[in-house]
Parts: C-alpha cells; structure tokens; sequence
C-alpha cells in the first residue's frame, strides 16, 4: 500500500507535476495542515464546513457560507466550475457534464483551494495561473489526507498511489480542452 501521507520529499513531484514552484508549495503545505488538523478524520463536506469558519474568524464575517450547486441541466455545456463569490457566502457551481463522483469530489476540493489560497495569500489573489496551480495544491493535499479516510468509509473513492491524485489535479487543467478524464 502506498504511503498516503504528505511529506517534505513528495513535495517537488507535487509541485513538478502542477507546474507549481516547489517553495511556493513548500510554504503553503504548514498552513495547510494547521487548517486541516480540525477536519482531518471527517467528509470532504467538513472541510467545506471548516474553511466557513476559518473564514468568518480571520475575516470576521459571521455570516459566510460555502456551499456547492449543480447548474441546471442544459444551462451550457461548459466543463468550467464557477466559483460566484458574494460578501456573505462562496457557491462552487458544478456543470452537468460532471457526473464521476471522483471528479465531482476532485473539483470542489479546488474550487475550495481557490477560497483558502485567497483568504491565505490575499495579495496574490489577481494573478490568475498562480491561483490555479495552488488551488490544484490545496486539492492534491486535501485528497492525500482524505484518502485513509475514504479507504474505510468509500473504498470506490480511493486511488492506489499518491501520484494518481497529484494526476488527477493536473488533468483539471486540461478542461479547457474538452479532457474530463480522472484517472
């Protein structure tokens, strides 16, 4: 079995493979699990749940949401999330193409590492690529952490290696191509 766990020395590969630059990455993973450390051993709905509150407090914003909607049926064919921000609330928009609970999973873990990398890192929040590889970040160690979990709770949900979820993030970036495949 493959170790699961994020360490200093998957860190490069991770950062390699999403085109993302290794301090960038290296910086962002402390903050990361001192985040995580509330929801580590609960559903993925937890973390959503948990960055709500991470957000109220840090912003103080008593009211804020997060929450995720499909688009309704034939409304576009796009293979783009939305993610529609509002001063009280974050609604992560799910096209119909998307129907592969993986790859439904897969886009609000970075729909949601969009939210953290902005609250986190606000005076990068303009510069677009950057925003993408590190949400693609924030995904790969959300799914890392989740996958002990899932292996008991939703062994359909798990992947063999850590490298086949650090490949599932970079083929999100591929939607743009019309690619929707989780591998």
């Amino acid at each position: 079995m493959t170790d699961f766990r994020i360490t200093e020395d998957k860190l490069p590969a991770i950062a390699d493979d999403l085109g993302a630059d290794p301090d960038s990455v290296a910086a962002f993973l402390p903050i990361f699990k001192d985040f995580y450390e509330e929801v580590r051993k609960q559903h993925l709905a937890s973390v959503m749940r948990a960055l709500e509150l991470h957000i109220r407090k840090k912003h103080n914003k008593s009211s804020f949401v997060v929450d995720y909607v499909s688009m309704p049926v034939g409304a576009t064919n796009s293979t783009h999330t939305v993610g529609l921000k509002w001063p009280w609330g974050y609604f992560i928009v799910i096209p119909p193409v998307f129907k592969d609970l993986q790859q439904i999973r897969n886009l609000v873990a970075h729909e949601l590492g969009h939210l953290f990398y902005a609250t986190e890192y606000p005076n990068n929040i303009h510069d677009k690529k950057l925003n993408q590889k590190m949400a693609n970040v924030f995904g790969v160690f959300t799914m890392l952490e989740r996958n002990e979990f899932y292996r008991k709770k939703a062994p359909t949900m798990i992947r063999g290696t850590w490298m086949q979820v650090v490949k599932d993030f970079k083929q999100l970036d591929n939607r743009e191509d019309g690619k929707l495949g989780v591998s």
